[in-house]
């Protein structure tokens, strides 16, 4: 279905001028229609809607997915102010934590000192979570391929996760997505058969998947009869681009300059500079992200504690945010990617 519906979606989009067009900050030569989510989106919740998958799949996640849908597909279209954009998106997610019961209660013992339980503070912190990880895939999609490719790596791995534990509505509803997924990167990353991608996941896929991706990391840790993961465990399968995005909003911000300010210092952007194809980005960054959920997996499985895998992902979270803020470090760094890539 998915296949289907972006094939003859591309050609329709094409004729009515709904396509992303080359210019500025955008390197593609041919105008491309970012139609991805509006495909990907209403296929996987039409078809976990028909098997029933409500337990996993609430129906206020439904309109949460259906309004950022709405507002990406306006924005992909003509752009919406950002201030417009992050109060529907802060809005979006207080009603999907709020009425659909996503909220994360405790992170398991990050520091080392017992299980940290949020209390009162739960819900805004879910919130916050969710909003933020929804930025960090839309600002990870700057590649063809990339933002979609690391929704499918968390979409596999969360399905390992709930086969090991049991968990089959969950497996089923993340099967979906990944099949999903899977069609729409046929028509989106690149290889010997796509030298370009054909569409693009657009500001509706990239939210939507990111508010969907936010979900399962909730129910997978906090709601299942016994969690199918470790809140640790999930924080390193999604830790590049969280690192990446949260990272820039701090040197931005020490900067002066507007968190959402747009400029070409994300990790995507620095391999590109210096001289990998996007094709090999993408490679590059995909394989970055599974070593790092194999790490997760991996040592959750042998018992490592929690606390040990925090601190060491503390750690990579600084030293990749000292060197955006230094000029000199952040050159360093391009530098030694360009001697790799040559």
């Amino acid at each position: 279905m998915t296949a289907l519906f972006l094939w003859g979606g591309r050609i329709l989009a094409l004729k009515l001028g709904y396509a992303d067009k080359p210019g500025g900050r955008k390197k593609h030569a041919l105008p491309v229609p970012p139609i991805g989510g509006l495909v990907v989106i209403p296929v996987f919740a039409t078809l976990t809607w028909l098997a029933g998958l409500n337990d996993i799949l609430p129906w206020e996640l439904y309109a949460g997915l259906f309004a950022l849908l709405l507002m990406g597909a306006v924005d992909d279209a003509k752009p919406i102010s950002p201030a417009l954009k992050f109060i529907i998106m802060v809005w979006t997610c207080c009603f999907v934590v709020i009425a659909g019961h996503g909220q994360i209660a405790q992170v398991g013992n990050l520091f080392g000192f017992g299980i940290v339980e949020l209390g009162i503070f739960s819900k805004p912190f879910s919130i916050m979570c969710l909003v933020l990880l929804m930025n960090s895939i839309n600002m990870f999609d700057g590649v063809d391929g990339l933002a979609g490719g690391f929704c499918a790596l968390v979409a596999f791995w969360m399905m390992v996760a709930c086969a090991a534990a049991g968990q089959w509505p969950a497996f089923f509803s993340l099967l979906i997505l990944l099949s999903c997924l899977l069609a729409f990167l046929m028509f989106n990353l690149r290889s010997p058969f796509l030298t370009s991608a054909k569409v693009f996941l657009g500001d509706a896929g990239a939210l939507c998947l990111g508010l969907l991706i936010g979900w399962f990391s909730i129910r997978l840790t906090q709601h299942m009869p016994a969690p199918a993961m470790a809140p640790v465990t999930v924080i390193w399968i999604i830790a590049i681009p969280v690192m990446d995005a949260f990272a820039l909003f701090i040197a931005r911000s020490l900067r002066g300059l507007h968190p959402f300010h747009a400029d070409r210092r994300h990790l995507h952007h620095r391999l590109l500079d210096a001289g990998f194809s996007p094709a090999r980005t993408t490679i590059i960054l995909l394989s970055v992200i599974s070593i790092f959920a194999l790490i997760g997996f991996y040592t959750q499985g042998k018992g490592v504690p929690a606390a040990i895998l925090f601190y060491l992902w503390m750690v990579i979270f600084i030293c990749h945010t000292m060197i955006l803020l230094s000029a000199r470090a952040y050159a360093r760094s391009v530098s030694i990617l360009k001697k790799l890539a040559a």
